[in-house]
């Protein structure tokens, strides 16, 4: 299994080497797609994944720094099928927290193709998808205020693979959002746009949680202005290192 991560910027202005939040997990080279940030399709692209092979998208929340690059992924997909006369999965599969996500990006497609299949699921608590590759389970964070206490809209993901459990943040109020998903975790994908890194390292450790690694994805301000020192400040937090997720990486795993 590796990860790939396309877009590892929270949502500022643009920046000269990080696009908005994506990442690919590759299972024996079949890719599962979450979140999908500005400028995602062609990190993928000219990183060698073949975006004709996406079949499976998972989005967190509706934040443009989340979406905005979805509906180029589709129109991405559909170019490529054209001029490489490569074959496309017979339905691409959208898993959203959110009708209202999908209504926009239709709505885009709408004016320039429909020919290529995409279902669209709307997804709430619990597991939300499985196959003979992976497992993903949604738990509601608070990083958005539901409109009732029934509908939650922003959600953190898990996925098990590969003998593996790891937990994908989205974007969280706390870390604890999370519960007791961080107390048999192999790696946690944490987001840093709304929190410091040494901050998270230092809870997590105090509260004795079971998260054996840490990559910090959705970089904010304390990252993107100070690698360096929020690397070794974390890393101290965290009493071993940690990993500072970059755009068109790849983490084995």
């Amino acid at each position: 299994m590796k990860i790939r991560t396309l877009g590892t910027c929270a949502g500022t202005e643009p920046m000269p080497t990080r696009q908005h939040a994506s990442c690919v997990f590759e299972i024996d080279g079949h890719p599962y797609w979450f979140d999908a940030g500005s400028g995602c399709s062609r990190t993928a692209a000219l990183g060698g994944l073949p975006l004709t092979a996406v079949d499976t998208v998972f989005i967190s929340h509706r934040h443009r720094d989340h979406t905005g690059g979805l509906p180029t992924l589709l129109w991405d997909i559909r170019k490529t099928k054209a001029m490489t006369n490569s074959p496309v999965p017979e339905k691409i599969h959208l898993y959203l927290p959110d009708g209202l996500i999908w209504q926009g990006v239709s709505a885009m497609l709408a004016l320039d193709w429909a020919d290529i299949a995409v279902e669209p699921h709307i997804f709430t608590e619990g597991k939300i998808f499985e196959n003979a590759d992976l497992t993903v389970e949604a738990r509601h964070n608070f990083h958005l205020e539901a409109p009732d206490a029934a509908k939650f809209t922003s959600y953190s993901f898990r996925i098990a693979a590969g003998g593996k459990r790891i937990v994908y943040s989205g974007d969280v109020r706390k870390y604890t959002d999370m519960g007791d998903w961080l107390e048999d975790c192999d790696l946690l994908m944490m987001e840093t746009g709304h929190h410091k890194a040494s901050e998270v390292c230092a809870g997590i450790r105090r509260d004795r949680l079971g998260v054996k690694e840490i990559m910090f994805v959705h970089s904010g301000r304390e990252i993107l202005n100070d690698y360096a020192g929020a690397k070794a400040r974390a890393e101290a937090a965290w009493g071993s290192p940690v990993l500072i997720a970059e755009d068109g990486a790849v983490y084995d795993i």
